[in-house]
């Protein structure tokens, strides 16, 4: 009897691709779309710029809270 976990590839994709780089893409269009830097959005939000990159680039799926924190950093209603 095989009791080995699946591997992540086994799982199904999401339907609408991947949640992480499409956050991904918001943030940095919204960012950009201000005319904000990263060093702008970190000073706004109170996060590390280097925090902030990794979830520009779709490293990181941010909690409920940091998620909170963004929107309000980028003025966005999501």
């Amino acid at each position: 009897m095989d009791d080995a976990r699946p591997l992540i590839e086994d799982f199904p994709t999401h339907p609408d691709g991947d949640p992480a780089d499409a956050l991904a893409r918001a943030v940095r269009d919204r960012r950009a779309a201000l005319g904000l830097t990263l060093a702008d959005l970190a000073a706004r939000s109170g996060l590390p710029e280097t925090h902030l990159r990794t979830i520009e680039a779709g490293h990181a799926m941010p909690t409920l809270a940091l998620l909170t924190v963004l929107s309000r950093a980028l003025r966005a209603d999501w």
